[in-house]
């Protein structure tokens, strides 16, 4: 068994269904504004992990409390998670912050997201 396929069991046994929301086609108002199309569900699964304190101290300006550390699957994702996407758990959207690719040797194993709550 491979890195990728031990890393997609691992989040499926410990994760849970997520969806990858990605913005619609937008609109302007008229007024100089924009207007955000529907957004557009990308099926996966995702495992929600916690940050360590020494991460937390060591990107003291890049993290707020409450960011969560979340392990996206590659299996079934259709699509590379941006910093314009959404990230739906359950009932809860967060905002993604980062998003790292987990792939050495040129292999993606898992997106690492650091997703937040939309304020």
């Amino acid at each position: 068994m491979g890195l990728t396929e031990t890393a997609t069991r691992l989040i499926a046994k410990y994760g849970q269904a997520a969806e990858v929301l990605r913005p619609g086609e937008g609109t302007t108002d008229g007024f100089g504004g924009y207007i955000p199309g529907p957004d557009t569900a990308h099926p996966g699964t995702a495992m929600v992990a916690t940050f360590t304190v020494n991460e937390e101290f060591i990107a003291a300006g890049l993290m707020d409390v409450g960011d969560q550390r979340v392990l996206v699957s590659v299996d079934g994702l259709t699509i590379t998670p941006e910093t314009t996407d959404k990230l739906r758990i359950g009932t809860t959207t967060l905002g993604i912050v980062r998003v790292v690719p987990h792939a050495p040797g040129g292999t993606l194993y898992f997106w690492e997201v650091q997703a937040r709550d939309l304020v």
